[in-house]
């Protein structure tokens, strides 16, 4: 019987869509390439005065920062608050057609797990697709749980870093340990500055290796930044907010979401402009400022976030045009965000144009915004003959097992 009702799951319908949730998810997909792009020149990889060389010296610093203040962090959060979102939709929706959501929820992880894997080794060290194809497993004990329950557990996910960062920085000080130069001086292990010379002058095989070599090195930093319970937090978050159906009725919430809003320009500004000011003092041995600093991002970096998801929805409710521009480049965000890899790659890496530390960091983020608006313009002609993005029709062939029309 139960083998009888798993074809009733099939791939969501183009009617069925919530072009909020959509556009949403395009704004975070050109935040997302806004950070990573940083990394992607190869910015933090070599000497500042390497790139006070290269013209527009005065913009480095400033460019630097404004990532750092509005999009470092807390794109990847609304992001985080998104997958939360698709979660409950996709219970929902799976439940509603008579198949066993938690079955395909697993089998929808781990294609993204090997999506994620061939992203992170082949193409770019900075994929965060595994690290949500992992967690999201944390997920599915909660599909049965009560609203009180998830938001209480997406509270305490959230708050964990504070509470951990103190208690390792209370032990640091019990051992008198002395402090510690962390990631803020700007320094990198030989081992990591040598993988990065890999990706602006060698070959693929060097691009492979440093890829891999990152990947690890990545797992290790995000769990000293304590990132996971972060992301597993925003999660929840999202799953409740998904079953309250705020994406799919925003007018019904107009109010919550105008206080969000107001909530997140009021204090999620603020902190946020206090933990760019103070980045890198919580890596190293815990200390004071680390722990202030833990605390102003683990408060500012979900409240701005949750500001500019409430801010975002409020806007592409009230306006068509700007639905209409981001909703195409939300519904093939997954495809998007390889194809801003790829982009890189080939921009930025020995194997490619090789401006690894070539070009100045303003012109790159000038550069993303760009390529992000090409993304938009041909995702609306894909989706216009297609009914999804290419990687996310292999992604949902894997997940039900079946065969997925991609052209209409």
């Amino acid at each position: 019987m139960t083998i009888l009702r798993e074809p009733a799951a099939a791939p969501v319908l183009r009617t069925e869509r919530i072009d909020t949730l959509d556009a949403v998810r395009g704004a975070a997909v050109l935040g997302i390439l806004l950070a990573n792009v940083v990394a992607m020149s190869g910015f933090p990889f070599l000497p500042r005065d390497h790139y006070r060389s290269l013209g527009l010296a005065e913009w480095h610093e400033p460019s630097l920062f404004l990532v750092l203040f509005l999009i470092e962090a807390k794109f990847y959060s609304l992001f985080s608050l998104l997958f939360g979102v698709g979660f409950a939709v996709f219970i929902q929706r799976t439940a509603a057609r008579g198949a066993n959501p938690a079955r395909l929820f697993k089998r929808r992880l781990l294609g993204l797990l090997m999506i994620g894997l061939v992203h992170t080794l082949l193409i770019w060290m900075g994929d965060i697709l595994t690290t949500y194809a992992v967690i999201g497993f944390a997920l599915v004990p909660f599909i049965k749980r009560d609203d009180r329950s998830v938001l209480r557990w997406a509270t305490a996910m959230l708050l964990l870093p504070i509470a951990l960062y103190a208690v390792m920085f209370v032990a640091a000080k019990a051992a008198s340990a002395q402090p510690a130069v962390g990631v803020g001086s700007g320094e990198l292990p030989q081992f990591l500055v040598d993988a990065a010379a890999g990706f602006a002058t060698g070959g693929y095989a060097d691009v492979v290796k440093g890829n891999a070599i990152f990947t690890v090195a990545q797992v290790v930093r995000r769990f000293l930044l304590m990132f996971f319970p972060r992301v597993f937090g925003m999660f929840l978050l999202g799953f409740w907010i998904g079953r309250r159906q705020m994406f799919a009725n925003v007018d019904a919430h107009r109010a919550l979401l105008t206080r969000v809003f107001a909530w997140g320009a009021i204090l999620g500004l603020p902190l946020a402009f206090v933990g760019a000011r103070m980045e890198g003092n919580n890596m190293g041995t815990p200390n004071v400022a680390g722990l202030i600093e833990t605390t102003v991002k683990t408060i500012g970096v979900p409240v701005l976030s949750l500001g500019y998801a409430a801010g975002l929805c409020l806007l592409v409710q009230r306006s068509r045009v700007i639905r209409r521009a981001f909703a195409p480049a939300g519904q093939m965000a997954l495809t998007n965000y390889l194809l801003q890899s790829v982009a890189a790659v080939v921009v930025f890496y020995g194997v490619g144009f090789g401006l690894f530390g070539r070009v100045p960091l303003v012109v790159a983020l000038v550069g993303a915004v760009v390529f992000f608006v090409m993304q938009m313009i041909a995702s609306r002609v894909w989706l216009s003959r297609a009914a999804f993005g290419p990687a996310e029709w292999l992604w949902r062939m894997f997940t039900y097992r079946r065969a997925v029309p991609l052209f209409h």
